[in-house]
């Protein structure tokens, strides 16, 4: 029994069983509750910076599925009045619960393959002290500006894009232990808490929200150094999760604006200055009223919950649409391992089209908008309700295994955990279509894998103290 998630579960049964008693949908809340407690219960490790990676990016797996659930409960709103496509309220019901089940299958999947060697792994037994806070935070910033100025260059060199994804992913690796050295050894907070600031600013002036990234490291990064969940320590939590509610509610509501202002009504570029893009961050910000965030929460709600296209694929598939047989996983995979030089008629990745084919919504792409269906829908749609929870536990000790072929061949436990934190981006997608969530794994572990060693070769001496 994993005492210390036993007491956090504890800690929020009381609350949360009262309000599904008085809440519209009393057995779903049950069925999320279990699915968390699974959750805390297989990931939740204090200083283990591997198992709070994969307990995060579960958890928001998990609020995809069940966010609208709390929030249906707290202001007694049933799903059916929370949802813009419904068609059939019950299938949403459905959806949810086939989902956190799902979660259930995958989690089993991921903890099989890594207790073995990481699931009683500490901070204390792999924290090495030759490694220098300073430099670690030093190679973070360079890093970090480094890669901004590479990706200026990805227009013109075909294949660029996809190298620089996946070794930029890196830099939260360094970010985390730069977090843990800080926290660990009580030194350099103030450059550390510096850096969080800027980023977070600074990511608020991208046509993404990529503030939220830094915030998710710094939660990775707490429950990698305290040593045992206090009163004092949940409210570290607490004041942190609503720092990241309230951030996510101003980007929320400011988003549309300032994204048509950044691209300038075109697709997903920015086509304005740094500085122009500061100022109109500070202009829309001066003009946000109480009634912008106000509606902003169904907003912020709406995109973290992701069970709407689930539902709706209940009632085409398998009536209107047969299962696929697999045949969206095979070619998930396969799609990246087909050169288009080789295959010139190889297709392209179109997620509002395969959303489509199988909601029959007639969505809206066009490089605008982008509406994906969901990895565990995909999932549904080629194995069907019964076959695809073992295919699930099958997929995520898929990623099990890569986790744990990382964490045997890295020279060191500095270079494991900076090659597995990665794992969050590529875990925490729930909305992600298969084909994505293969392939972002794919074009991350084979190329890093790769020149795992030479990395560590040329930069290592970098980190460390002279």
């Amino acid at each position: 029994m994993n005492k210390e998630a036993s007491k956090i579960i504890g800690f929020v049964a009381i609350p949360w069983f009262l309000l599904a008693i008085i809440g519209p949908h009393f057995m779903s809340s049950l069925l999320a509750f279990f699915s968390l407690s699974v959750v805390m219960q297989l990931f939740f490790r204090l200083r283990n910076p591997i198992y709070a990676t994969l307990f995060f990016a579960l958890l928001f797996q998990w609020l995809a599925i069940n966010i609208k659930i709390v929030y249906g409960n707290i202001v007694n709103l049933p799903l059916e009045e929370q949802f813009s496509f419904y068609q059939n309220i019950y299938r949403l019901y459905d959806a949810n619960s086939i989902s956190n089940i799902g979660l259930v299958c995958f989690c089993s999947g991921l903890y099989l393959m890594t207790k073995k060697k990481i699931a009683n792994l500490t901070i204390d037994k792999i924290i090495d002290p030759n490694y220098s806070v300073r430099k670690i935070l030093i190679c973070y910033l360079i890093l970090t500006f480094g890669f901004s100025f590479l990706f200026i260059l990805k227009s013109f060199i075909p294949g660029l894009n996809t190298i620089l994804m996946a070794f930029s992913k890196l830099k939260w690796g360094v970010f985390l232990w730069a977090f843990i050295y800080a926290n660990y050894y009580k030194n350099n907070l103030k450059l550390l808490y510096i850096v969080i600031v800027v980023e977070i600013l600074i990511g608020f002036t991208g046509y993404f929200s990529s503030f939220k990234d830094i915030i998710i490291i710094v939660f990775v990064g707490m429950l990698s150094v305290v040593s045992q969940i206090d009163t004092s320590k949940l409210l570290k939590f607490f004041m942190l999760g609503i720092v990241t509610l309230m951030l996510g509610l101003v980007w929320t509501s400011v988003k549309f604006q300032f994204r048509e202002y950044l691209s300038d009504g075109g697709g997903q570029e920015v086509v304005v200055s740094q500085s122009d893009a500061v100022n109109k961050m500070i202009s829309l910000l001066e003009d946000l009223t109480l009634e912008d965030m106000d509606d902003a929460v169904d907003d912020l709600l709406d995109r973290i919950s992701y069970i709407e296209f689930f539902s709706i694929t209940l009632d085409n598939v398998p009536d209107k649409i047969p299962y696929q047989d697999g045949e969206i996983f095979t070619n998930a995979v396969s799609f990246y391992f087909k050169p288009r030089m080789f295959f010139p008629n190889k297709g392209i990745i179109d997620d509002s089209a395969h959303t489509n084919k199988y909601t029959m919504l007639g969505l809206a792409g066009g490089g605008k908008a982008s509406h994906s269906i969901g990895y565990m829908t995909d999932a549904y749609i080629d194995f069907g309700p019964i076959n695809m929870f073992p295919f699930l536990v099958f997929l995520g000790a898929i990623f099990g295994y890569v986790i744990n072929l990382f964490f045997n061949k890295s020279k060191t436990m500095f270079w494991a955990v900076i090659f597995i934190t990665p794992f969050y981006f590529l875990i925490s997608v729930y909305s992600f279509n298969m084909i994505k969530v293969m392939g972002n794994m794919i074009t991350y572990v084979v190329p890093v894998y790769l020149m795992r060693n030479i990395l560590y070769k040329q930069f290592d001496r970098y980190f460390r103290i002279t």
